[in-house]
């Protein structure tokens, strides 16, 4: 838990950095392409294979490259539609209701499915995993019950309130498909409505996903907390790097004579000495050494 809260107090620390940059094109493009990838990133994991070229001639330009399964494009035109509606609701700051949850389903599989937003109707044998979801007659009130333990959870650090809000929709799939789908996306409203970006599911992380995933299903949610924590710092370092030049950045070794490049390493890592990492490797700018070093107490780092 102690990772958690301190991934969780990053967090916040990154996006206050980002709603109090002025709006500027490279931030709206940064922000644009988390969102893109984020489309991406989530119709792969529902089983469409268009890359994010095609991804984007498809949402830019309605053009169906890379002759791919008829549906492939539905269930990437669904979810983009539904992530810009959670885009839209995410400036509200109330508690999210059943009904944003149809919402989300009906636009996710619009033209997939004629159960578009409408809970289950059948009752399912256990998933993959031996988690058995609630009998179908139950559904609409243990709907209820998770939306009100969201509001619940919203004290919560936000890497684990995301992610017991994924482990717990999956398990009781409410819709007759695109559970998954409802999930992340229920995330991401989620995390619109802290002040967050989307969360992005690369590849690689999404392989750690789905194991996290089924951790979570099992009832130990901190490895897919764990997950999702880190792909949310990695979108907020995105949209910070967007705000700040990266030709006044300069290697952190560069400022050595500035007072030692061992002093300025453990200012950074105690969060004294602002710095942006990039390749694994921390950088700074002459401004943001200076303000270190005007510091009372820089001289113990």
């Amino acid at each position: 838990m102690d990772r958690i809260g301190q991934t969780a107090g990053r967090l916040g620390a990154l996006a206050a950095l980002v709603r109090e940059a002025p709006p500027s094109a490279a931030l709206r493009e940064a922000f644009a392409a988390l969102r893109l990838e984020e489309i991406v990133g989530s119709a792969q994991l529902a089983g469409a294979r268009l890359d994010r070229t095609e991804v984007r001639a498809l949402l830019d330009r309605g053009r169906a490259l890379g002759g791919h399964r008829f549906e492939d494009y539905l269930i990437v035109r669904g979810y983009a539609d539904a992530a810009g509606w959670a885009a839209q609701q995410g400036t509200r700051r109330s508690p999210v209701t059943t009904e944003d949850l149809r919402t989300l389903h009906r636009l996710a599989v619009r033209g997939i499915s004629d159960d578009a937003g409408a809970w289950r109707t059948k009752t399912l044998p256990p998933l993959a995993d031996g988690t058995v979801p609630p009998p179908h007659w139950l559904v609409p009130f243990e709907t209820e019950t998770y939306v009100g333990r969201l509001a619940l959870d919203a004290d919560a650090p936000a890497p684990l309130a995301l992610a017991r809000a994924v482990a717990r929709l999956v398990r009781l799939q409410p819709f007759p498909n695109a559970n998954g789908r409802v999930a992340r996306l229920t995330a991401n409203l989620l995390a619109y409505r802290r002040g967050f970006p989307p969360i992005v599911l690369d590849a690689r992380t999404r392989r750690r996903y789905a194991a996290a995933l089924r951790s979570a299903l099992a009832g130990d949610a901190m490895p897919l907390a764990r997950v999702i924590g880190d792909a949310m710092a990695r979108g907020l370092e995105r949209l910070r790097d967007a705000i700040e030049p990266a030709d006044e950045l300069r290697p952190l070794a560069s400022f050595a004579g500035k007072g030692g490049t061992d002093r300025l390493y453990k200012a950074a890592q105690r969060g004294r000495l602002r710095v942006v990492r990039r390749d694994g490797r921390l950088y700074t700018t002459a401004p943001w050494v200076g303000a270190y070093a005007a510091q009372p107490s820089s001289e113990s780092a």
